[in-house]
């Protein structure tokens, strides 16, 4: 993004007249009214924004509702959250319960972050979804994944 001052004759202001390159089109457009401006049109700000959106995913409620009720058990001390990963043993780092089946929510295994998310990627359970826009988190047709 490249910001060019020109001074331009006229009444004096508290900054000189500023240009900037639209982050869209680039081309040069001002003077500016405010330095925060990214773009020279309101058409260039749609394209820009518009285009290469990000994939949001969306957690399934059967594996939310089973992460909470995990969690509220924990707290309670029904369960007991252990230390160390089964996995590969490290102590020293977060410990996660990750879920054989979401349907049985108390029947986990303590892993830590590294080894869960390799289970989750060896083993997946359906509980993401990809959602294409971030309007369709609230509806709409998703992708599994």
């Amino acid at each position: 993004m490249t910001t060019a001052i020109i001074k331009l004759p006229g009444p004096k202001s508290h900054r000189p007249q500023s240009f900037k390159k639209c982050e869209q089109c680039g081309t040069m457009f001002g003077p500016l009214d405010r330095l925060s401006r990214r773009f020279c049109s309101y058409e260039c700000k749609v394209k820009k924004q518009t285009t290469g959106r990000r994939t949001f995913r969306k957690t399934v409620t059967k594996a939310r509702s089973a992460q909470s009720l995990l969690a509220y058990h924990v707290k309670q001390g029904n369960v007991s959250k252990p230390t160390e990963c089964e996995q590969c043993g490290k102590c020293d780092c977060a410990i996660e319960g990750a879920h054989y089946d979401y349907s049985r929510p108390l029947d986990v295994r303590w892993l830590c972050v590294s080894c869960h998310r390799k289970w989750d990627k060896s083993e997946p359970k359906g509980a993401t979804v990809i959602v294409e826009r971030w309007q369709n988190l609230t509806g709409g047709k998703a992708v599994r994944g």
